[in-house]
């Protein structure tokens, strides 16, 4: 299990550490909590200290803390300060010293252990000159990172509590797939019947969102194409894989028929009928154009057994010539559901997997790669 120190300074975003800290744990991270007296002061130490399991530290004693954890032999892994105020950033940047969240970060840099910083504080205090310098320095170094804050009503605010800890799981993951760039397609793509109405399907687009994060975990730039109208969606897509992809994964659902659109809407006093023409294959002209580029594709299925399921994905990957084939049985698993059955093709292996679709798409990964 991954220790994660997390320096909280006096911002009132310290009311967002205790869902922090919770998100962390569940995400399977120990985490120990270190409160400046300002944080002290906004929220309470016996509430993070149940947050976190542990009992939380506000000032350096005999035990020397900061060398228990980021010594050279130091159990912690990585040090997240969040809320982070410009003065706690300047003192960073400057290796001073003479708070406990400084103590803990100079060493932990001095030993060469990530470091994340997020920003919180009224928008003027962000934008002076000095501390965006200082922003800056931090940022040259190659272990530091800063997690950008939404500036918004004068205020740059923290960053979202998934978007940090995205960050530390991006930090301390197996970066096996660092300096790699996948493409996802994902969701519902849709073709309009008239300006008011669209045939369209019931993808969710939760599998691309746990693809996405699982890329990312372990080191991808990834890019992520959500569903919009059919023709967009697939002139987006190619136009994407031209920027020079090394992964191509499909588990939107899209259209396989189009309806000629009417100019006007249509008037609902009258029985009307569709005419549906088939949509080009995306992933078929995808194979032709790009020959190298490693696909994942989805492919739904309705009242199919697993060795049924096992033979289309074979028979498909086949056809394609493409990596790794995932088929599901739509009809078991209701639309917009978090949990799915599935089976994983690929060269020469098959496996059954179901439960949450994080850890499905945790499951694709580890099977590809």
């Amino acid at each position: 299990m991954k220790t994660v120190v997390l320096g909280m300074c006096g911002s009132i975003a310290c009311v967002r550490a205790f869902d922090l800290v919770r998100l962390l744990r569940k995400k399977g991270f120990n985490v120990q909590v270190l409160m400046s007296k300002g944080a002290e002061g906004i929220i309470t130490k016996d509430s993070m200290e149940w947050a976190s399991g542990n009992e939380v530290i506000t000032k350096i004693t005999g035990k020397v803390e900061h060398v228990k954890f980021f010594g050279k032999k130091g159990i912690g892994d990585l040090m997240l300060i969040a809320p982070a105020t410009a003065n706690t950033i300047s003192k960073i940047a400057m290796a001073i010293d003479d708070t406990p969240i400084t103590t803990f970060a100079t060493i932990a840099i001095g030993s060469k252990k990530p470091v994340l910083i997020c920003p919180a504080m009224h928008e003027p205090m962000y934008e002076h000159p000095i501390v965006q310098k200082n922003i800056e320095l931090l940022e040259k170094e190659k272990r530091i990172r800063i997690i950008e804050p939404l500036v918004e009503e004068e205020k740059a605010k923290l960053a979202s509590v998934e978007k940090i800890v995205l960050e530390v799981e991006r930090a301390l993951g197996k970066k096996k797939l660092e300096g790699k760039k996948a493409l996802i397609g994902s969701g519902a793509t849709y073709s309009k019947i008239d300006s008011m109405r669209i045939i369209t399907n019931l993808s969710s687009g939760k599998m691309g969102k746990a693809l996405e994060h699982e890329f990312l975990v372990n080191g991808a730039e990834v890019s992520l194409v959500e569903g919009t109208e059919h023709t967009k969606f697939y002139s987006q897509i190619i136009k994407k894989l031209y920027e020079g992809f090394d992964y191509f994964i499909l588990p939107a659902a899209i259209n396989d028929f189009e309806v000629r659109e009417n100019r006007n809407k249509l008037s609902s006093g009258k029985k009307i009928s569709l005419e549906l023409t088939p949509t080009k294959k995306l992933l078929s002209e995808v194979r032709v154009k790009f020959p190298e580029l490693k696909i994942i594709a989805f492919k739904a299925e309705t009242n199919k057994t697993k060795k049924q399921l096992e033979k289309i994905g074979k028979d498909f990957l086949k056809k394609q010539k493409i990596e790794m084939v995932v088929v599901n049985d739509v009809s078991k698993n209701p639309a917009g559901s978090d949990e799915s059955e599935m089976v994983i093709v690929s060269k020469g292996k098959t496996v059954f997997v179901n439960g949450a679709k994080e850890k499905i798409a945790e499951k694709i990964i580890t099977k590809m790669f």
